[in-house]
């Protein structure tokens, strides 16, 4: 089982790459996005807020 850390930087590198793929002209349907909403809601579970994964995945590396 994964900690919650975990839980939290998965979604936060899924988010990162999803936000890849729309910058590339994918949507939602492109199959490299479908990773994405189950790891937010896995780290929203977890008790995470939507808002601390976004600065999270948005912010310089």
């Amino acid at each position: 089982m994964a900690t919650r850390d975990e839980l939290f930087q998965r979604a936060v590198a899924a988010l990162r790459q999803g936000n890849k793929l729309l910058a590339a002209g994918a949507d939602e349907s492109h199959p490299g996005y479908a990773a994405v909403m189950p790891a937010l809601h896995a780290a929203t579970a977890a008790g995470f807020t939507d808002a601390e994964i976004y600065a999270a995945a948005t912010s310089p590396q």
